[in-house]
């Protein structure tokens, strides 16, 4: 499909100020349903976590350094429902009605809960969850053919590389987990209630056992909002037990969808484990074909050749 006729306006005047030094390149948006965009600079850093981090979990590990050659363009927000409202509704996908849920008494796997109904309240700006990996996956192809653009899901190291936000510390925002509800929406003080046998952290972030709307929280050093909290976010890669072997130069190790375990990142509201919100930390879902209403995902596209040549030196 055509790209919108806006679209060079909006790259060329975005791209065009940081290229000339006049600081952080504009958001893009490449459709009027598009995900909201943001630039990622090149870079390097070490990805995983030191063996002397207190919280450090084996899959963390051994730290390694990596480097994102070229800058890309990151989802500012969590895919929010309205926007994968968009997708169903222009494609007519039929999706899975089967999603694991927290009935107020445990956590489990609820026939006829999905996107739609996830068993917690939500707005049309929260970010979709319940929506499995292939379903992920399939969104971001709908993207890149409305657009003609390549979207696709963030391998691992993109996404750590950019939670960080340039920096290299446990946690990637000041005063570590103590200010954690100033960066994202946790299990917190008032999700207490709503799980009283929960562990929680001890601070508020303001926002009950849920998911909050995306970009209520303050934006990290990219530009990027919800990189700790509010949903854990699908990575394109297959999950293996450390990262060994794991590549250096940011791509993503293995398709989710050709392997029995799928990388998820980024902590989500429910997150009670303190360690859960440092970029280093891993999880995994067992299949690409389950689905959680703490589980969302974010998107990147690749920027094109002008878009590359507007950012040059």
């Amino acid at each position: 499909m055509r790209v919108p006729a806006y679209l060079p306006i909006v790259v060329a005047l975005g791209l065009s100020a940081c290229a000339q030094g006049g600081g952080a390149a504009a958001p893009l948006r490449d459709c009027v349903e598009c995900p909201v965009l943001v630039i990622v600079p090149a870079g390097q850093f070490v990805m995983g976590s030191p063996a002397d981090d207190p919280q450090r979990e084996q899959d963390e590990g051994p730290a390694r350094q990596v480097t994102i050659a070229k800058p890309l363009a990151m989802g500012k927000f969590e895919v929010t429902r309205a926007e994968f409202a968009a997708y169903v509704q222009a494609t007519g996908v039929k999706l899975g009605e089967k999603c694991m849920v927290w009935t107020g008494d445990k956590i489990e796997i609820v026939d006829g809960k999905s996107w739609r109904d996830p068993l917690i309240v939500q707005g049309e700006d929260h970010p979709v969850v319940c929506v499995t990996w292939r379903e992920a996956a399939a969104y971001a192809a709908w993207l890149a053919a409305r657009t003609g653009l390549n979207y696709r899901l963030p391998s691992e190291a993109e996404w750590e590389y950019a939670a960080r936000g340039g920096t290299q510390s446990p946690y990637a925002f000041p005063g570590g987990e103590e200010s954690a509800c100033a960066h994202g929406n946790i299990g917190d003080e008032t999700a207490k209630p709503a799980v009283p046998k929960w562990r929680t952290a001890a601070c508020t972030d303001g926002v009950g056992f849920g998911t909050a709307a995306v970009g209520s929280y303050r934006a990290n050093a990219y530009g990027l909002h919800d990189m700790i909290g509010n949903v854990w976010e699908w990575m394109a890669d297959c999950y293996r037990p450390d990262l060994t072997g794991a590549p250096h130069d940011g791509s993503a190790w293995g398709s989710g969808g050709e392997c029995g375990t799928v990388v998820d990142r980024g902590g989500g509201f429910s997150s009670l484990i303190p360690g859960n919100l440092r970029p280093a930390n891993r999880s995994r879902a067992p299949s690409p074909d389950n689905a959680a209403y703490s589980l969302g995902f974010r998107v990147v596209r690749d920027l094109t050749p002008a878009e590359l040549s507007l950012r040059a030196p």
